[in-house]
């Protein structure tokens, strides 16, 4: 399943944050926001109106169970395996066939016997047996009663069935993950807009400012056109975030299986998720059960143990019974075939025994063999990596917060020192360079801040993850 691609706000500051975006996701988000507006202008000239949704992320969570497309596949897959089982069941019941013929000789074959009219037996004379026109209907009955790979697939099946409800867990937990991810997406522009608005604000009122001193000789051009420049950079930035904004909105809904025609509207804020709003992550009492993939190689490791049992078990034999009843009908032309019939009918037991099949079966049991102990060591390596993977997140989790709290403390401290900054331009004593130094430090701070948050929401999803906590 594809993994959410992560649209990172972009300020004026940060510009170099576009270039991090990998080629291949700047094509896929590239093609998704085209899909989009294609959308929207068929739309609007169809005229067909698009449903209107406003949803947390719970709502966004339980949509997605119900319309993603792997989790409806996997649902598929699940029901897929319930009909392999009822068909390995089936296998066991009686089977019951009705055969017909009818056969027009066009010219019935001839055979040299000897002339035993004339009691010349050296003489051979050509005769014709059979008639023109024959016809046979058959019905027959077969059962099975012993056959290791009936028993054996029968059991393979159910195995498999539980094989399938664990990768549509599997699938619901990496649906759950990626739709969390583009909702977080999603909050983190939206505040990045916040934020580049509330700057705007400030730089209009500066610029407001020095155009008033120089118009009365106070301030010179190139402290208007300074700032000037600022607030042109500062628009600019609103619109690309606007447009990164609308990216993350229909990755959100490709993540969701939301068709983009529908519109989406967040009822949280991003404060709502921040670290002092949530749970601390909790990785006491980890259960390697609570992870899918564990679970699915375990059941792995039980298919290639039947597929052993069932290699070794082909040595013996298979028995199986049949009763058949039919009725044969002979006649020199064909209005009369049907008027007498001779019936037939049988009961009796096939039994086949393997005796010898060269060395085959000797390779085939070793080969199952050596794919059994490849599933177990595969299985002790996935604990390994799933041990790796629960400390590598969580540390990861801790530096993002810690870096997370870091930023924060550092865009309040900066917030302080461009106000003061600001006063001091004001009263005249600071000069316009330094109030731009000043913003461009804050936004920087502002950037640095967004990074972090959304690095510490996304890591606690893979923490989640990871230990297990994920239950949809």
């Amino acid at each position: 399943m594809q993994s959410p691609a992560i649209i990172k706000p972009c300020f004026p500051g940060n510009r170099t944050l576009l270039n991090r975006i990998p080629q291949s996701i700047a094509c896929t988000l590239f093609i998704a926001f085209t899909g989009l507006a294609s959308f929207q202008t068929a739309r609007a000239q169809s005229g067909s109106p698009a449903h209107a949704f406003h949803f947390n992320l719970k709502d966004c969570l339980d949509y997605a169970m119900k319309n993603q497309h792997d989790v409806k596949n996997a649902l598929l897959n699940s029901q897929y395996s319930q009909e392999q089982v009822k068909e390995s069941t089936a296998k066991l019941f009686p089977h019951a066939t009705i055969n017909g013929t009818l056969v027009d000789n066009l010219k019935l074959p001839t055979s040299l016997i000897p002339d035993f009219a004339n009691g010349d037996l050296s003489r051979k004379i050509p005769v014709q047996f059979g008639v023109k026109y024959n016809s046979s209907a058959t019905g027959q009955i077969n059962q099975t009663i012993f056959n290791s790979n009936y028993f054996i697939g029968l059991k393979a099946a159910k195995v498999y069935k539980e094989l399938s409800v664990k990768s549509l867990h599997s699938t619901e937990i990496n649906t759950w993950v990626n739709v969390s991810k583009a909702y977080f997406n999603v909050l983190v522009n939206e505040e990045a807009i916040r934020i580049a608005h509330s700057n705007l604000a400030q730089i209009e009122k500066s610029l407001q400012d020095v155009k008033a001193e120089y118009h009365v000789g106070v301030a010179e051009t190139v402290d208007v056109n300074r700032i000037q420049v600022q607030d042109n950079n500062a628009r600019t930035g609103i619109e690309n975030q606007q447009r990164l904004l609308d990216l993350s909105l229909a990755e959100l809904k490709f993540q969701m299986g939301m068709s983009q025609e529908d519109s989406l509207t967040l009822l949280e804020t991003v404060k709502d998720f921040t670290p002092g709003a949530m749970p601390p992550a909790d990785t006491a009492g980890f259960n390697l059960n609570n992870r899918p993939e564990y679970t699915m190689q375990q059941i792995q490791y039980q298919l290639n143990e039947l597929s052993l049992k069932n290699v070794r078990l082909s040595y013996l034999p298979s028995l199986s019974a049949y009763l058949n009843y039919g009725y044969n009908f002979f006649s020199p032309t064909f209005s009369n075939l049907y008027n007498k019939g001779f019936g037939n009918s049988a009961l009796g037991l096939d039994l086949s025994f393997p005796i010898f099949s060269g060395t085959e079966r000797i390779h085939q049991t070793n080969e199952a063999k050596i794919t059994l102990q490849e599933s177990q060591n595969d299985l002790t390596n996935l604990v390994q990596q799933i041990h790796l993977q629960m400390r590598n997140t969580y540390i990861t989790y801790q530096n993002n917060q810690a870096q997370l709290n870091t930023q924060k403390e550092n865009m309040n401290l900066t917030e302080g020192v461009y106000r003061r900054i600001q006063y001091k331009y004001e009263q005249g004593v600071a000069s316009s360079l330094d109030l731009l130094s000043a913003e461009n430090e804050l936004q920087q701070a502002q950037s640095n801040y967004i990074d972090a948050l959304l690095n510490t929401l996304m890591s606690r999803v893979d923490l989640e993850q990871a230990v297990g906590k994920i239950n949809p």
